[in-house]
């Protein structure tokens, strides 16, 4: 079995909801948003990048991870997920993978995931991301929230924010 990787530029609606059902939402206690954000404002306009990647099996989506920037500087990673029988064969790495090399532009890539997904974030500290808080969803409860830094400056300023680093290392 060949899984290919590929940035596209949509989903079928259809295969995305049923992907999200049955990977995110049959298996643990998830709202979807839909059912229950208002319209909001229906006249606001964002122009960002946006990147949404998908595994293929042949003709099937077995995997996607998707995400946008939410300002010049930041880029957010804000689902991915792989089809259960396809885990465990290294596509959320080569997915990861795509996502930071089509995101190197950013000097901060962030990514939240539930608290007790120790699989993906286990994944995510190998890959250089780090643990930099903690929020709340009503769409999953607890989440962890990840960054991975492009900008080396930027990192050293935020190990010099949390004592890893001293003032005098930070030109390193």
């Amino acid at each position: 079995m060949s899984i290919e990787i590929r940035l596209i530029e949509e989903y079928p609606e259809e295969i995305l909801k049923d992907l999200m059902r049955r990977n995110l939402e049959q298996n643990q206690i998830f709202f979807n948003p839909d059912s229950y954000l208002n319209s909001g404002d229906i006249g606001h306009q964002q122009t960002s990048k946006k990147l949404k990647i998908a595994a293929y099996d042949g003709d099937r989506i077995v995997g996607l991870s998707y995400g946008a920037s939410v300002n010049k500087h930041r880029f957010v990673m804000q689902v991915s997920l792989v089809e259960k029988e396809y885990r465990g064969q290294g596509i959320y790495t080569r997915m990861l993978d795509c996502i930071l090399e089509n995101a190197y532009e950013f000097d901060e890539i962030d990514s939240f995931h539930h608290q007790f997904n120790n699989v993906i974030i286990s994944k995510k500290l190998r890959h250089g991301f780090y643990i930099i808080g903690m929020e709340t969803s009503p769409a999953v409860g607890p989440l962890i929230k990840m960054r991975y830094f492009n900008n080396r400056k930027l990192f050293n300023i935020m190990c010099f924010r949390t004592g890893l680093l001293e003032q005098s290392e930070l030109e390193r």
